[in-house]
């Protein structure tokens, strides 16, 4: 039996297109728990309509953040196999039967798929250069990456075997139980294609806050410490060498694009493929305002770090709801 677990807060306007991707699927899960933390805009009455209109799905509230919420969907799973999702994702049709492939032929007992981002057709300049910024392009998916609890599967007792997702934690979670599986020596089964699809961000506040929020938890949790100061080093490099630039010779202005060349091979990469749709001076202007755009998020991402650090040293930590 294989059952697919989610948590939602406060997603009426996205419920309806989100249940319709995961019904529509070629293969559908034995069943589907949808645990609500507390939703104050109409989500819980939906969820609950749409359980009597759809046997396989059940649906409870517990509030608390997305950890608890999930921990608590997994342990009312009566499948074996648990897959777990997020509420206002888009899917291909045929991603619940590639996720859980690899568990039902007993290859692995953790699996993972790629995922993407999603465009709808409104889309201004500036939602696709965040998503440049934040989401891989799907050619990233050769290499093995930190699957996302946007898509995943594994066994019940890899759940139960590393103690579940980790409760203390706000964000990033589901990094925290990856690496916990892997160190438990379980490796995943990697289905190299984008097959899940979300939203990025599409103003510059929502995406400063979603970046501060994601490196606020690597510092409560500890997380890519190395990653985090060569950020802070490459941008110290960067004021340094433009304060040579201004004051003693303009060569030190090669040096700071030669170091900008490189920091931006990666967006600049999935700007080409996000961008494919727009005119040629539209994809010119994006490559223009794409280390911007990074750079805005880079502070995000140092500004949030040491407050976690903090919070974490201090124990401090506040938990959000899922």
């Amino acid at each position: 039996m294989v059952s697919l677990v989610a948590t939602v807060l406060n997603e009426q306007h996205n419920l309806p297109d989100w249940l319709d991707g995961i019904l529509s699927q070629n293969v559908l899960p034995d069943e589907v728990i949808i645990v609500d933390g507390g939703s104050t805009d109409g989500t819980w009455e939906m969820l609950q309509k749409k359980s009597k209109e759809h046997a396989i799905i059940n649906v409870w509230q517990h509030p608390g953040n997305i950890s608890m919420g999930r921990n608590f969907a997994i342990s009312k799973a009566a499948g074996d196999i648990i897959v777990v999702t997020d509420a206002g994702c888009n899917y291909d049709k045929d991603w619940f039967k590639k996720i859980t492939e690899p568990l039902l032929s007993g290859r692995s007992m953790f699996a993972a798929t790629g995922f993407g981002p999603w465009f709808k057709e409104h889309d201004n300049l500036l939602t696709r250069l965040i998503a440049a910024a934040t989401i891989p392009a799907p050619i990233e998916f050769k290499r093995d990456w930190l699957p996302s609890s946007r898509s995943v599967a594994f066994k019940k007792d890899v759940w139960q075997k590393v103690g579940g997702y980790p409760q203390w934690i706000p964000l990033c979670e589901d990094v925290v139980f990856d690496l916990k599986i892997f160190k438990s020596g379980i490796k995943p089964e990697y289905v190299r294609e984008a097959l899940v699809f979300w939203r990025p961000r599409t103003n510059l506040k929502a995406y400063f806050k979603q970046l501060f929020g994601y490196t606020r938890s690597d510092g409560h949790g500890k997380l890519w410490f190395y990653r985090q100061m060569v950020r802070y080093i490459f941008y110290s490099l960067n004021l340094i060498f433009l304060y040579l630039t201004l004051t003693v010779s303009w060569w030190f202005a090669v040096i700071i694009l030669l170091g900008q060349v490189d920091y931006m091979r990666k967006f600049g990469k999935r700007w080409l493929v996000f961008s494919e749709k727009f005119s040629l001076p539209g994809k010119i202007i994006g490559f223009i305002l794409l280390p911007f755009i990074v750079a805005f998020g880079d502070i995000a991402k140092m500004s949030g770090w040491p407050v976690g650090v903090y919070e974490r040293k201090t124990g401090k930590i506040t938990f959000k709801p899922c």
